[in-house]
């Protein structure tokens, strides 16, 4: 909450949003928004959100709220947004941790090793910069860990309260995003491998998952045929239809190495995830198992799609749901039975501040901020590209290749040095000129770029600056105190000395 943002619902934000404020005044979803611009008109001639059901619906405490408070002091509803839009993503950015550090110790790892991976996550990985965001993406990996943790316990122990559980999980999972449908089968195929000696279980348990999935499907068909009058229909089918044709293996190489959306340059911890796989094979082959088979698909489905990148976003946006499960293994480093020497402990200091600095950075600025800035500077350096053959054409797409190549693929426009360049400047009151001196792309070019529009537009991305009369440094300091004050030290560091 400290670190909260200060801006308003944007892009695939916004029609949540709208639905959620819709749904809190009106009782229903319709929105006035059309998002994306080839969204398919819904029931009545309304226009409704593509999102999935549960992407819509924490938003609604939020919702609430602004109603509350917009009754309260109308001539501020306006600015009330800003922390009303958040609620939900940030209780679910402090939830998906917590659910994290509980499934380490179901599946037996020490409170040292919980502690150590959970504070890599929360802190060093993407899952940062999303929990202060109203996108879905920090609710997709609040369900994801909440479905990992279920799906291992009914392998373990395959009762019916766990086999529940387990549906229940899922259900709340593919109301977070339809396309996590296509776990279903690698979860069945882990059930059949784990439970295949006793046949009886397994069976009574999957009718057990069965009944617990049963109500979350009855919504998601309310939900479809309240916006297109269909159980069938999800919104997707036009909206995606012919982007799913990208070659598997650029996919994959953008979503891991790419310099602008490397999953391992935005969440730096994820190197110890790698480094733990070998060993978590080895001492828990079963929960690899569930990992490879519930997340690789989607990774996989997602390496298929022309948007592969996450449109804008910080990093791979589509990949943040598996952030808990891909740096899992790094538990198996925390290990006290093999302690780690000081060269390990030195590496595994610097992978948290790495990913502590970039999360940072990351959530400096809104990250349209320097995409508006390297799209701008793209164009008067490297030309206007003709956009007359995306998928979207006629409308425009700013998402396509020929808009957002740069911040994908060329190292002058990279994300992560673009916002230290720009934190840089907008601390120190540069102006445009001054600020395009050094730019990250005049390693390449002496060209000197107007970015004025755009970087005149970029604001420091932090809730207490959202007034012109606020001083950034005493109140970075007063929460710092609050967060030192309020966090129990003692009982945390007692309990590992412990372990």
């Amino acid at each position: 909450m400290l670190t909260a943002s200060r801006s308003l619902p944007f892009g695939d934000a916004l029609p949540m949003w709208e639905a959620a404020q819709s749904l809190a005044r009106h009782g229903s979803f319709a929105i006035d928004l059309r998002w994306p611009v080839n969204a398919p008109v819904g029931r009545g001639g309304h226009y409704y959100p593509v999102a999935a059901l549960l992407a819509c619906l924490v938003h609604l405490p939020g919702a609430f709220l602004q109603r509350a408070l917009g009754a309260l002091a109308p001539a501020r509803a306006g600015e009330l947004v800003v922390a009303t839009s958040q609620l939900g993503p940030i209780l679910l950015g402090a939830l998906t941790p917590a659910l994290f550090f509980r499934l380490l110790g179901q599946l037996g790892y020490s409170r040292r090793q919980a502690a150590w991976t959970t504070l890599l996550l929360g802190t060093g990985t993407s899952l940062w910069v999303y929990a202060r965001c109203p996108y879905s993406e920090i609710l997709q990996a609040a369900c994801g860990v909440a479905f990992l943790g279920a799906l291992l316990r009914a392998g373990e122990t395959p009762t019916r309260a766990a086999f529940l559980r387990w549906g229940l999980t899922f259900a709340l999972l593919i109301n977070a995003k339809n396309i996590y449908l296509a776990c279903l089968p690698g979860a069945l195929i882990y059930f059949f491998l784990r439970l295949r000696s006793r046949r009886r279980d397994l069976w009574s348990g999957l009718a057990w998952a069965g009944l617990g999935l049963a109500p979350g499907l009855f919504a998601l068909g309310v939900y479809n045929a309240l916006r297109w009058g269909s159980v069938a229909t999800t919104g997707y089918e036009p909206v995606t239809i012919g982007f799913w044709r990208e070659n598997i293996f650029f996919g994959l190489w953008g979503l891991l190495l790419s310099p602008g959306k490397s999953l391992f340059l935005f969440s730096p911890p994820l190197l110890l995830g790698l480094l733990g796989i070998r060993r978590l094979v080895k001492q828990r082959p079963h929960v690899a198992l569930a990992i490879g088979l519930s997340v690789g698909p989607i990774v996989l489905i997602y390496a298929r799609y022309l948007f592969w990148s996450g449109d804008w976003g910080w990093g791979p946006r589509f990949l943040v749901f598996a952030l808990p499960a891909f740096i899992l293994p790094a538990a198996e480093l925390f290990d006290r039975a093999r302690p780690p020497g000081r060269a390990q402990l030195a590496g595994v200091g610097a992978l948290l501040l790495a990913g502590v600095a970039v999360q940072g950075l990351g959530n400096a600025f809104v990250w349209n901020d320097f995409i508006n800035i390297a799209r701008e500077a793209q164009r008067a350096w490297l030309g206007r590209p003709d956009s007359g053959g995306t998928p979207l054409a006629p409308e425009p797409c700013f998402s396509c290749f020929e808009e957002v190549y740069g911040v994908e693929w060329l190292p002058p426009m990279q994300p992560i040095a673009g916002h230290e360049w720009l934190l840089r400047h907008k601390l120190a009151g540069d102006d445009w000129q001054v600020a395009a001196e050094d730019a990250p792309w005049t390693r390449q070019t002496s060209l000197r770029l107007n970015i004025e529009r755009s970087y005149d537009a970029a604001k420091i991305n932090w809730w207490p600056l959202a007034t012109s009369h606020a001083r950034p440094l005493p109140i970075a300091l007063l929460s710092a105190l609050i967060l030192v004050f309020t966090t129990p030290l003692r009982r945390w560091r007692g309990a590992l000395r412990r372990e």
